[in-house]
């Protein structure tokens, strides 16, 4: 049986060199992890980094990532095996999140060859009515944890709606600013967002445009002093 040996090629466009060097910049469990890749499947995770994985076929695969907006495209790199001789006996695409933190589920969306599309090797996916278009999405567990959250003080604010919403916090804190905060959608009309206040009573509201609106999971209210009702809560 003749030995088979596995090479990685770059698939990068040209305007995207601030990608992966495998070879000499990432980290030994990178390079474990594409070792460890055989074929095609569903997304995966692999301690803290993400697996995505596509047929070999086109010229070239990128994928984007709501925490980033959609706006940065990365680019999917090729791992080739091949035998003693260096005919290529296999080829897969391959690209792997290092997770971000405090993020408990990712939508996405593939770019291949130019179009824009939901990753056929996942089954999860959503439509936004907002947008009009539709996303992969993943949940994953996250061992990445932010410095702030270790503290025993602080809120945990949630508030479920519709999708594609852009949902502020303001209160007492910020004056009453709404500005200074935003809740993060991390899964469709689940929108999260902590902060790390010290001991004390704080009123809080939610804001959509330009409408404020009480906390419906909080049932201790009050009015503001705009005489907008507002939610009330207690660290301690």
């Amino acid at each position: 049986m003749a030995a088979a040996f596995c090479n990685l090629c770059s698939a990068f466009a040209k305007d995207n060199k601030k990608s992966q060097n495998i070879e000499f910049t990432t980290p030994y469990e990178y390079r474990v992890i594409v070792n460890e890749i055989e074929g095609v499947t569903a997304p995966y995770q692999k301690d803290d980094y993400i697996v995505f994985t596509a047929k070999d076929g086109p010229r070239h695969i990128g994928i984007v990532f709501d925490f980033e907006d959609y706006k940065e495209i990365h680019s999917f790199m090729r791992k080739t095996t091949t035998d003693i001789e260096g005919n290529i006996i296999d080829s897969v695409y391959f690209y792997i999140l290092d997770l971000p933190k405090n993020i408990d589920s990712i939508s996405y969306r593939l770019i291949i060859d130019g179009i824009w599309t939901t990753d056929p090797q996942n089954f999860n996916s959503y439509y936004n009515p907002y947008t009009g278009i539709s996303v992969s999405t993943l949940s994953v567990k996250n061992n990445h944890v932010d410095e702030t959250q270790k503290t025993d003080k602080g809120v945990h604010f949630i508030y479920m709606g519709e999708s594609g919403q852009k949902v502020r916090l303001g209160g007492t804190f910020t004056n009453w600013d709404s500005s200074i905060y935003e809740l993060h959608e991390t899964r469709p009309g689940y929108y999260e967002l902590y902060l790390p206040l010290p001991e004390g009573t704080y009123y809080y509201a939610y804001y959509t445009g330009t409408k404020s609106f009480a906390d419906v999971t909080n049932p201790d209210r009050a009015w503001s002093g705009e005489g907008r009702e507002a939610s009330k809560i207690v660290v301690n």
